[in-house]
């Protein structure tokens, strides 16, 4: 069997144009990357092929039902890397700047497994911010994505009196609402004998797990969000 010339990276709405036959008005096409003589990626972003499904079942050989498939499957493994990234610039670009001890209690707290193993906290945080920003930095299948501190979000959070999340709203903008659903937030955590925090983030999934990480990682997360909009 030979060896397919494209690696399929994921379904994109902004190209209507078949990149193969020149097909306008498409609603999706499907992102081919090119690959080298030993099925390796070879090319960039700006290597991409955008074709309609019909066109790239012919480049691969495939029927168009599995291109589809195999075209959501990428998009949905490239939506879950986006969401790591989301979590992990909100929990970690606060502390980017800290003090080393501050980001290694931070990362360890995080990460109680390597506290002993050499590892550097401070470069497994600025790896760990890289390779974020370098995700969502990834136009393959779309715009960019937000990726800077500029970009949070800030969110109520009420969490259980066993430390379940049970909302998570993003604050509103307008002052006088923004008060009422402080109070309203704060109602409900104490009917449930819970607690509730403020917290910024990039989503609402990354702004669970800001709540659910330690006090320092929430105080520099605060510390960051007041810097930002200053």
């Amino acid at each position: 069997m030979s060896t397919p010339k494209w690696k399929i990276k994921g379904i994109v709405d902004d190209f209507d144009e078949c990149g193969c036959c020149g097909r306008r008005g498409l609603k999706r096409s499907v992102a081919l990357m090119p690959l080298d003589a030993d099925g390796n990626e070879d090319g960039t972003v700006e290597d991409v092929a955008y074709y309609g499904t019909s066109c790239a079942a012919a480049a691969l050989g495939w029927t168009q039902g599995k291109v589809a498939d195999t075209a959501r499957a990428a998009q949905a493994e490239r939506d879950q890397r986006d969401a790591y990234a989301r979590r992990m610039i909100s929990i970690y670009a606060p502390v980017e700047t800290a003090p080393v001890g501050v980001k290694a209690r931070v990362y360890y707290g995080r990460n109680r497994h390597l506290r002993d193993t050499g590892m550097k906290a401070t470069e497994e945080v600025a790896k760990l911010l890289a390779e974020a920003r370098t995700t969502l930095a990834d136009t393959t299948t779309g715009p960019a994505r937000p990726s800077q501190i500029e970009d949070f979000h800030r969110y109520i959070v009420i969490l259980t009196r066993d430390e379940r999340i049970c909302l998570v709203r993003q604050v509103l903008e307008d002052d006088i609402e923004r008060q009422e659903q402080a109070r309203v937030a704060q109602r409900r955590a104490e009917e449930i004998r819970g607690s509730v925090f403020a917290v910024a983030a990039l989503d609402a999934e990354a702004a669970r797990e800001v709540a659910y990480a330690d006090a320092l990682t929430r105080e520099w997360n605060a510390k960051a969000w007041q810097a930002a909009h200053v």
